[in-house]
Parts: structure tokens; sequence; C-alpha cells
């Protein structure tokens, strides 16, 4: 006997909206902390309110989509879905790593850009965490 995981639909939408809510929670008040931590300047558009809660939606969401295709054709869908996770985390800090020196937003400074990084650690934990648990189900199948 073998135990195969399938795509949850309701799950899937469960996990993604508790995914959501609490990055929005915890993005929220560490992006609080670190406007204080950093001294972010208002002008700095990335760091408000509405930057990192669209951000924050759009990562949640594609994340979401991404784990419904890997969850479709992979093996182990939970394992193909952490390696993936964690490149796509890697390669989600390039733009942020790119802002300073960039003349669209010239107050760009190296702690900045890393406090912006930071800001992608908590959905991608909660997302690697609550997609394959709530996303999956699980069924017993006969040689």
């Amino acid at each position: 006997m073998t135990v195969a995981a399938g795509l949850s639909a309701g799950g899937l939408v469960r996990a993604w909206a508790a995914a959501l809510v609490g990055s929005v929670v915890v993005n929220e008040l560490l992006r609080h902390a670190l406007v204080g931590l950093l001294a972010v300047p208002a002008t700095f558009a990335p760091f408000t309110r509405p930057a990192v809660l669209f951000w924050t939606t759009v990562g949640v969401t594609g994340a979401a989509g991404a784990f419904a295709l890997v969850a479709r054709w992979a093996a182990d869908p939970a394992r193909a879905y952490r390696r993936l996770a964690a490149v796509v985390l890697v390669l989600s800090w390039v733009p942020d790593l790119l802002l300073p020196g960039s003349p669209r937003f010239p107050e760009a400074t190296w702690p900045l850009a890393a406090g912006l990084a930071l800001l992608h650690v908590p959905p991608a934990l909660l997302c690697v965490w609550l997609l394959p648990r709530w996303g999956l189900r699980s069924h017993s199948a006969a040689w």
C-alpha cells in the first residue's frame, strides 16, 4: 500500500487565506519596527504600508499558485515545493539588492534593502508551513 497525495482545493484556499492574513500581520509589525529602527525616509515608497501590503499579497498568492502547480505534477509535492520556495525566496531578494544606487530610489541604502528583503521571509515561512499541510489530501492506494 502507498500513500498518494493530491491537491485539496478547499485546503489550498484555507492555507492561502491563513498565510495571507498571518503574513500581513507579521509584515506590518515588522515594517513598523523597521521604519523606526532604520529611520526609513517617508519618501521611500517600498516601505509604505500600501506597498508592503500589495507585495505581500502578490507573493503569497503567487506561492499558492506555484504550490498548486507543484502538487499537480510532483511525485513528492511537499518536498518539491520546499525546494522551489527556497530558490524563489533567494531570487525575490534580487530587486531589493538592486535598490541602492538606483536613480528611481535615491534614498535607498543597504540597510533599507536588507529590511525589505527581511519582509520576504515571514510569508515564505508561512507558505512553506501551511500550504503543504492544508493544501494536500492523502489517500491510500492499493498496489
